[in-house]
């Protein structure tokens, strides 16, 4: 098989350039213990079998972060047949640097020139042949958007990796006194019977250059595989060059290869007059000025909530009762009096509820990337950045870790799997701990429960109380935990890119959208149906469905005592109405009307079900409602309309859920502290975990160890908060 590796900066259409070559064989996962989106993809072209592996967007090759290690690593370790750099043909000096780190580590390569049909555009001209000279490789003029160059690129591919196995030999081009260090250096390597071990797995330039360069990461590689202790003849070749250059000796070398590629340009690339820069620059004068950029940004922010909460509902209420009342209907029929009552409630409240609960949400997935797709793609995400750089690194945090966050206001199963945007591992830490404190909507229907039951018309200034509560309790939260060492992210905002505005590729948003609701929906089933079937064992026994006996009323009634001090658990109701909130907060109201109100009888029922209907009747209903919530989910992405988002559920939407449930909370407590009680409980719903949906979200992005700590964070800050709350609220009642 045919090892193909990309590689190339942010920003310069590698991932859509795969996507052209890869189509439907891509598949999108991590690689092995980090949370690095990991792409890759094996087929058959001409005869042969070929894998592509999609390495991270990188600067350059040092390992100052986890994208550059993994780059420098696959390409070190892995060896692939051939690389292909991806390169930005409308911002050469730039890209270029990296295709020089690159040729220092004598890999065989060729170099894509993409968005090659922006650059004649431009009117921008390259002597190709010159070039190739230059940089000593072959130069593939492409362009993912316009589909070319590609089939030239893979032959190109095929007919190096087929070539004889040998490293390739680059010219490095330094000034003479860097030449002359590097060539000390390589005499003892030569001379090391250690260092020459090594150097035929890095080559011998890549190895003399680190050693210079003193780099910790290949330092410690090199005493734990090879027992190589520094040397301070090297050390003190290092200091020299310092000394004459007045500079660090990372800048040196940079400035050296910088150098390289300015002279490369100088010989080959002229630009025309029409710079590529004077629509962006146009655009950022308004979206990046110093007082609209942020009142903009949040403009765009509440649009895309608006537009990915509105647009998705509908397909998720129709999805829920296609499960729930079609399938629901169906599969209960199956079920005959033979069946143990035990199986019939684990095959519709545990399988099929669990089903519902993964399936459900991939409108909202869907929806969610495609509007980050748009995006990414068109160059706004990393003006983001660049906006709340400033606010956010007070937190420790990157700018595009508000995106995410503000998302959690709507769905935080969608801010989680937002974290991907974010460039280190340590935000994407950080952002996750602080994501789950912001309201969803789910909790909605709690507020309006327990607000109409106790706060009446101030229903509304309580809710925003909550809003608020939630943000600053994250802040405080993200201010303790960026003083450790696996949430603190140094530097990491330095590394801002700009690119030009571009108009988004269809087939490249939609094939993104695609790919990534795939793997969520593949890989968060298992974790999400098993958490789910684990709440309905401990809803239905011991008593077969007697929820106010089940273990989770025991389980209320055992933690009363604990929970004392918040004010709320004086009733065992509310205490047990946690644990179902795991699965979904919406659940909470669903569970009080058991509890509180009992289940309706049976002609109760009877009456609500109506005229018996029939399969064909029922699926044509399905198919017609399937076409309204199409109909509405359209209306709602052109309604832009967020109010509903914050907007409480009435008295009457909260008695639909069971019948007389807002009188029976009302009669939870009666003594003068009731409202003071029922408000520690909503805080305690606010910051307590928000679903098993976001678990199975956080385990899947950053795995079991992380998922604990988060658990323990979100049980721990809301027994906190409520206790405050309640012990405080107390002195004024």
């Amino acid at each position: 098989m045919i090892k193909i590796a990309f590689t190339g900066n942010p920003n310069v259409g590698k991932s859509a350039l795969i996507n052209a070559i890869a189509g439907s064989n891509l598949k999108v996962g991590n690689w092995a213990g980090v949370t690095v989106e990991k792409k890759e993809a094996e087929f058959e072209y001409k005869g042969e079998k070929i894998q592509c592996i999609d390495l991270p967007g990188v600067y350059s090759l040092s390992p100052y972060t986890l994208e550059e290690t993994i780059t420098r690593d696959f390409i070190i370790n892995e060896k692939p047949d051939v690389i292909i750099n991806i390169v930005d043909s409308t911002n050469l000096e730039r890209n270029l640097y990296l295709t020089m780190l690159l040729k220092e580590l004598e890999k065989p390569m060729i170099m894509a020139l993409n968005f090659y049909d922006e650059f004649e555009k431009l009117n921008y001209k390259l002597d190709i042949k010159k070039f190739e000279e230059l940089v000593e490789m072959d130069v593939i003029m492409t362009s993912a958007t316009k589909r070319t160059g590609i089939q030239e690129l893979l032959d190109k591919a095929l007919i190096i990796a087929k070539s004889p196995k040998k490293n390739k030999k680059y010219t490095l081009l330094f000034d003479k006194c860097i030449e002359d260090a590097i060539g000390e250096v390589k005499c003892k390597i030569k001379c090391d019977e250690k260092l020459q071990k090594a150097s035929k797995k890095f080559g011998i330039d890549f190895l003399a250059i680190k050693l210079l360069e003193q780099d910790k990461h290949l330092l410690e590689i090199l005493k734990s595989e090879y027992d190589y202790e520094e040397d301070s003849s090297i050390l003190k070749i290092t200091r020299q060059l310092e000394d004459d250059h007045d500079e660090d000796i990372e800048t040196i070398f940079a400035e050296g290869r910088y150098g390289t590629v300015k002279g490369i340009l100088a010989k080959t690339f002229t630009t025309s007059i029409k710079s590529r820069l004077d629509f962006t620059d146009k655009v950022d004068r308004v979206l990046l000025n110093r007082y609209l950029g942020l009142p903009i940004f949040f403009l765009i922010i509440v649009g895309l909530m608006g537009t990915v909460f509105n647009g998705s509902a509908p397909l998720i209420d129709w999805i829920d009762g296609f499960i729930n009342d079609y399938l629901g209907k169906y599969v209960g029929m199956l079920i005959d009096d033979s069946t143990p009552n035990w199986l019939a409630s684990l095959i519709m409240d545990g399988i099929l509820g669990g089903v519902g609960g993964v399936v459900v949400f991939v409108p909202l997935m869907l929806y969610l990337y495609f509007f980050l797709a748009i995006l990414e793609e068109s160059g706004y995400m990393s003006r983001v950045a660049f906006l709340m750089d400033k606010v956010m690194t007070k937190l420790g945090l990157n700018g595009k870790a508000f995106v995410p966050m503000v998302l959690g206001f709507g769905c935080t199963v969608p801010a989680i799997y937002a974290t991907r945007t974010l460039e280190d591992d340590s935000s994407r830490r950080l952002t996750a701990a602080m994501a789950p404190f912001m309201s969803c909507g789910a909790r909605l229907p709690v507020y309006g429960l327990f607000t109409a039951a106790f706060f009446g018309a101030k229903a509304g200034m309580i809710v925003m109380t909550l809003y608020v509560l939630g943000i600053t309790v994250a802040i405080l939260v993200g201010l303790i935990l960026k003083n450790f060492k696996m949430f603190r992210a140094e530097g990491r905002a330095l590394l801002i890119e700009l690119p030009p505005y571009r108009v988004p590729s269809l087939r490249v948003i939609v094939k993104s959208t695609l790919t990534r609701t795939g793997s969520y929906l593949k890989k968060a089933t298992t974790v999400i149906m098993g958490m789910l079937m684990i709440l309905w064992a401990l809803t239905y026994f011991p008593n077969n469905g007697d929820t106010a006996n089940s273990y989770m009323a025991k389980f209320g009634k055992t933690f009363q005592g604990v929970l004392k001090p918040t004010g709320f658990a004086d009733r065992w109701e509310t205490v047990a109405a946690i644990l179902p909130s795991l699965a979904a907060k919406e659940i909470v109201v669903g569970f009080m009307a058991q509890v509180l109100v009992g289940d309706k009888d049976t002609q109760e029922v009877e009456e609500e079900a109506g005229q018996e209907t029939t399969f064909m009747e029922d699926t044509l209903d399905q198919f017609v409602g399937l076409g309204v919530a199409i109909k509405d989910s359209i209306v709602g992405v052109i309604s832009l309309d967020v109010k509903a988002l914050f907007s409480v559920p009435d008295e009457d939407e909260i008695e639909a859920e069971g019948s007389g449930v807002v009188a029976a909370t009302k009669m939870l407590w009666t003594d003068d502290l009731g409202p003071l009680r029922a408000y520690s409980f909503m805080v305690f719903i606010l910051l307590v975990v928000p679903c098993v949906v976001t678990l199975g979200a956080i385990k899947q992005e950053f795995g079991y160890k992380f998922t604990g700590f988060i658990i323990g964070m979100l049980l721990v800050v809301p027994y906190i908060m409520s206790t405050v709350v309640f012990q405080i609220g107390k002195l004024f009642f």
